[in-house]
């Protein structure tokens, strides 16, 4: 099992050890849940290639889908206030020819929007997270075939490093990314100072206990496509936020 290139969320990556400079190790489990893994020669700069790019390619189609997945929401909770506004308007109108059904718009998936957060995850994210975890790998490796406790340490220090320094990198480059190509970046430090402190919460309540999960629930056979579909919300936490976050919270209390 590969975790490098497939592991393209935000949080931790399956465990394991290793010299953290390669972009992928195979691993195994036995019965007893002891964990073994191969490793080889660290490669040369040309041969992490391959790697880096499977990386930024997952980390794309996963920002794919969490882009549409949060444009898909958006859509349904304006479809349904039209219709609730509309309903309202009716009741209040009931003896005029004129009905104003259908005078709130619902808005159309933005292309551009989702091309914006594949470019972003495919350019940036997914090779930095290569990196990331290499490194996290090489200064908290986990120990073969030890107990959890054991490798409870440093499992912490990476939960903890990832939320800490990260989730801020990647709120603020994703926010500066989107300002800039819709053509605000001077509402870059207002969107920061309104944004990005809730988008981080969000982040921290989610992946915390999913990563929790992920090291102590999971088998090791699943733990990368758990924690790829973990990375699909953690995208709908970047796209939501970098469209509006503040917005979508005013339109929630209305509720």
């Amino acid at each position: 099992m590969r975790f490098q290139a497939l592991s393209s969320g935000g949080a931790i990556p399956p465990r394991g050890s290793g010299d953290g400079k390669r972009g992928a190790t195979d691993f195994s489990g036995s019965r007893s849940g002891a964990v073994t893994f191969k490793g080889a020669a660290p490669p040369s700069g040309a041969s992490q290639g391959p790697a880096i790019f499977k990386a930024a390619y997952t980390c794309a189609g996963l920002g794919v889908v969490g882009d549409v997945l949060a444009q898909t929401i958006t859509r349904n909770a304006a479809k349904k206030a039209g219709l609730a506004k509309s309903s309202a308007d009716n009741a209040k109108k009931k003896s005029s020819a004129k009905s104003p059904a259908g005078d709130s718009p619902v808005p159309g998936y933005d292309l551009v929007r989702t091309a914006r957060q594949m470019a972003y995850n495919f350019v940036f994210y997914g090779p930095a997270q290569h990196f990331w975890y290499a490194a996290l790998a090489a200064k908290f490796p986990t120990a073969a075939g030890a107990s959890l406790a054991a490798n409870l340490p440093p499992f912490v220090w990476k939960v903890f490093l990832n939320q800490a320094v990260l989730g801020p990198v990647v709120v603020a480059t994703f926010f500066g990314w989107s300002m800039t190509l819709t053509g605000r970046a001077d509402e870059y430090p207002a969107k920061m100072r309104s944004d990005a402190f809730p988008a981080l919460k969000r982040g921290w309540a989610f992946w915390v206990p999913a990563a929790s999960v992920n090291f102590a629930l999971v088998p090791l056979k699943a733990q990368v496509l758990y924690m790829s579909c973990c990375s699909i919300v953690w995208n709908y936490i970047l796209s939501t936020a970098a469209a509006g976050g503040s917005q979508g919270k005013a339109e929630g209390k209305k509720k």
